[in-house]
């Protein structure tokens, strides 16, 4: 996201005129009983009511927070402006004006509405305003509180066969195109007489749709299904959803959707039956159907006919054919042709004539891109499944988020893993689940019809889970033992047409997800030892293309084929670097390091490294094993004499779970120890113990001689990576990465983070305001790629600023820093308390129906989730609960000649 603001514009004013059209719904439901004439929208203004003898005119006011005086001063204006045309008799009746709120007035707008001079004929409504004096449905709080009573609402009319969510949206989609003028027959206006009629016109409409799963459960950036585009392309494998998207969407289309399932149909009878269908539904009986349906016409005649009366008639028509892979190319051409005034939505598999239909058409496919981490776990939850944020993305990654496939892995762990998302994505990934899945079923029969030497580089492929260049895939499979060109260009040629392989930016390609696990069950047929040989060239063409472009996801993959082939030193190497730890793979590799430290034959150094990086993560994570690391790393160096180095590894370590623990006399001792031991090793080992005594200082309390400590370790590394305070003052990440000194060591930045950390952390506990500190370590942060300290530093802020009652400063800090580096980084182990402290911060701000709403799209993660980070959710829940019941604390307002931004105000 380039413009984080803009995005919060676009979707502010979506959501006003969504709100508008809901509430138009109500209004049009409730036109019965209110003794309506017509309901018009976007005329003068947002509604207009007409009753006899009297015009209602209605703004429409979507609110986060209190509606204010600003909010409809020029609103005021407008009704006088109409008033007038009533009373010089340019309009008849009687008008009354009415200002609908999702918000109440603040304080100085109640006091308005109050006063004496308050125009009489104008009212404010919101939902929790006086019942008794209210002349239109009541207004609600949110988006999804409105729909939900229009539903309600829906639900009392005579429509058994109908949903009332698919009238509901159907009517709102209807609104939106009266607003736009674009349909003579509406023209902005609905007359009472013709509601009846309407309604019952939506029903023929949408009753030969597919019923949509309930609940349905969005796709992630789902597409529309009115796009302005002619003809649509939405090709998918079997379980992508592509019908339940289609019935789903057809609710909030304009116009009429007509849906056809085709894959019994023969071709050449395609044209009639779609004819026959759109008359039906337009036309419905006896309506100058005998001039449509001449006698001796073809059915491409007929359709073409009928084509122009529709455009004539200014209909508005979408044609849904499903299963379309299953007709000849040649026609469903002509019949889109034919049809030149209706709009085409063709669903079907990436097979048969598909790829012709593209290229012909020039309508690019579109896929479906299956559930998103959210989703899958509200569909796990709902099964009485369990799994963290980590599990559900893992799923997604198996199983490329196709809903079939997920809510099919989703069962088996129900029946035969306890309901563990986490046990069964283990067994999945190593192909030793013991249930085949539809996944299995479905790509397994693909995988079957491909020729033999496709199918072998789509099996080569299922090893790789990460975009790599064509080039490079090129090397891996001729490395892999095919090393004809012609023949890989051929059958990525094919892959890419049945779906299998994907195509990224920069010519990067990839096996579909979903087909990865099955192409991977079928490559370990040819046993371990075939199987190694190709990790071994993968992971060869991997190391390369990390060092031409870093990749988290690469680096992921490169580590998994590190262990996977038995290479325990790079991996020791790797695992002992402080920013590893912050990239979010240790996962990846601690089952080989502890696979290592086992075992007798790994040399000594290597197994040291190996038990250094199991302690520094479980030190990380708080966990007691980090002591038995540490006590075997003592017996390893007193056995093979190791030198001061390895020590002071250990040392340090030693010394930092001391003080944690509140040992000031032991972690002081180590430190008398340890500093003859630093002071004969190079300055770098020196400014990190320095740092390392400086948190052991900290942790016991010592914030004064931590800071003091820590001071000229900054000022050190400032000069080292060539950056003064003022130079980062104003300038970001991309920024300064150009002005660093030539040669700068990514640790030297690292650990200037680290030690303004302590900075801020000391400052905090003796009560000094510490404005740039906690800013400046965060840039540098994210100048050295260490996510998860970013993530940590930046809650700290968030955090600072609630404190100071600077609550926009607050969110302003997460929707601009916080979020979208967790939106990058997407980091299991921050997803969850990331999110649920955005949800406080948007609950200070007084936005509580957006923070309840992140709140519950949460829960179904709870299960699965450590009783600290469940306790900590209950309470935040609570904190959310009494800040909506009590209001927050005064917020913190900037004087009107304050220079200073929001975000340095702390």
């Amino acid at each position: 996201m380039l413009d984080p603001a803009q995005l919060i514009r676009i979707e502010a004013v979506h959501r006003g005129f969504l709100f508008q059209h809901l509430y138009t719904v109500q209004c049009l439901l409730s036109a019965a009983s209110l003794s309506a004439q017509s309901i018009e929208v976007e005329n003068d203004e947002d509604v207009e009511i007409q009753f006899e003898g009297r015009r209602v005119y209605v703004q429409v006011k979507h609110r986060k927070e209190s509606l204010a005086w600003g909010d409809i001063k020029d609103t005021l204006t407008r009704f006088a402006d109409l008033r007038s045309a009533h009373v010089s008799g340019g309009r008849d009746g009687k008008p009354t004006f009415l200002i609908v709120s999702t918000a109440p007035p603040n304080s100085p707008l109640a006091a308005k509405i109050a006063a004496d001079d308050w125009p009489a004929d104008v009212q404010v409504d919101w939902p929790t305003a006086d019942p008794e004096a209210r002349i239109l449905p009541a207004p609600r709080a949110s988006l999804l509180e409105a729909a939900k009573v229009a539903c309600q609402t829906a639900g009392k009319l005579p429509f058994a066969t109908l949903t009332p969510e698919t009238l509901v949206w159907k009517l709102a989609g209807l609104v939106s195109l009266a607003a736009t003028g674009e349909d003579d027959s509406l023209d902005h206006t609905f007359k009472a007489e013709e509601l009846p009629r309407l309604f019952e016109q939506m029903i023929m409409q949408l009753q030969n749709l597919p019923i949509p799963p309930s609940p349905y459960r969005v796709q992630e950036h789902e597409p529309d299904l009115q796009t302005g585009a002619r003809v649509r392309l939405i090709v998918s494998y079997s379980g992508a959803g592509k019908t339940s998207w289609l019935a789903q969407s057809a609710q909030h289309a304009s116009g009429t959707v007509i849906y056809l399932d085709v894959a019994d149909t023969p071709g050449s009878a395609l044209a009639n039956i779609i004819a026959r269908e759109v008359a039906g539904r337009v036309f419905q009986t006896g309506y100058h159907l005998g001039e449509i349906f001449l006698p001796g016409a073809s059915g491409l005649e007929i359709l073409q006919h009928l084509s122009r009366r529709l455009a004539e008639q200014n209909e508005f028509v979408t044609v849904a054919l499903d299963n379309v892979h299953k007709l000849p190319s040649d026609d469903v051409l002509g019949a889109i042709a034919a049809g030149r005034d209706l709009h085409f939505v063709l669903l079907g598999r990436p097979e048969g004539d598909i790829s012709t239909l593209e290229a012909v058409l020039g309508a690019p496919r579109e896929t479906l891109l299956g559930w998103a981490p959210d989703t899958v776990a509200a569909a796990a939850h709902d099964e009485g499944c369990q799994g963290d944020a980590a599990d559900c993305q893992h799923l997604i990654d198996l199983t490329g988020g196709l809903p079939l496939f997920v809510s099919n892995a989703i069962s088996v762990a129900k029946s035969d893993y306890g309901g563990s998302l986490k046990r069964l994505c283990a067994d999945l990934a190593r192909s030793a689940h013991t249930k085949e899945i539809a996944q299995d079923l479905i790509l397994g029969r693909t995988f079957d019809r491909l020729p033999e030497a496709v199918a072998d580089v789509a099996e080569l492929l299922s090893l790789c889970d990460a975009p790599l260049k064509r080039d490079e895939m090129r090397s891996y499979i001729a490395a892999a033992g095919d090393n004809n060109p012609a023949v890989l260009d051929r059958a990525l040629r094919q892959l890419v047409s049945h779906g299998l392989l994907q195509v990224f930016a920069d010519d990067r390609i990839k096996l579909h997800d979903a087909a990865r696990a099955v192409g991977k069950g079928r490559l370990l047929l040819l046993g371990s030892e075939n199987v190694k040989a190709r990790q071994k060239a993968l992971r060869t063409v991997v190391q390369k293309s990390l060092m031409d472009s870093w990749h988290p996801a690469k680096l992921s993959l490169f580590l998994r084929l590190t262990g996977e082939t038995g290479r325990l030193d790079i991996l020791v190497d790797m695992a002992t670097d402080e920013l590893f730890h912050e990239l979010g793979v240790w996962p990846e590799v601690e089952a080989f390091l502890l696979q290592g430290v086992q075992d007798k034959s790994v040399p000594s150094d290597q197994r040291l490294k190996a038990l250094d990086a199991l302690a520094f993560a479980d030190i990380r994570a708080g966990s007691d094993r980090a002591v038995s690391w540490l006590d075997e790393m003592d017996t390893l160096i007193e056995a093979d004499n190791l030198g001061y180095e390895e020590r002071l590894r250990v040392g340090m370590k030693q010394m930092g779970l001391l003080a944690n623990n509140g040992d000031e006399r032991s972690a002081m001792r180590l430190v008398s120890d340890l500093t003859p031991i630093v002071e004969d090793l190079s300055p770098s080992h020196q400014r990190v113990f320095q740092y390392n005594v400086a948190c052991a200082e900290l942790a016991l309390g010592a914030a004064n001689a931590a800071a003091q400590r820590v001071l000229p370790l900054i000022e050190d590394y400032y000069e080292l990576i060539g950056l003064t305070p003022e130079k980062v003052m104003g300038n970001d990440a991309s920024d300064l990465v150009r002005m660093l000194k030539e040669g700068t060591d990514v640790d030297d930045i690292k650990h200037l983070a680290d030690s303004l950390d302590v900075l801020a952390k000391a400052g905090d506990i003796l009560g000094q305001s510490s404005p740039f500190t906690r800013i400046h370590a965060l840039k540098f942060y994210d100048l050295a790629r260490a996510p998860e300290s970013l993530f940590r530093v930046g809650q700290d802020l968030v955090d600072q600023f609630i404190s100071k009652h600077d609550f926009d400063g607050a969110l302003n800090m997460m929707e601009t820093i916080v979020l979208p580096q967790l939106q990058q980084w997407k980091p299991a182990a921050y997803m969850i308390t990331v999110r649920s402290h955005y949800a406080v911060v948007l609950a200070f701000c007084e936005r509580y129906t957006e923070a309840e709403a992140e709140m519950a799209r949460l829960r179904p993660y709870e299960p699965g989730l450590a009783p600290l980070i469940q306790q900590e959710l209950k309470d935040q829940r609570e904190l959310i609960a009494q800040l909506r019941k009590y209001g927050p604390p005064p917020k913190w307002v900037p004087g009107p000649t304050s220079l200073e931004s929001t975000t340095d105000h702390p």
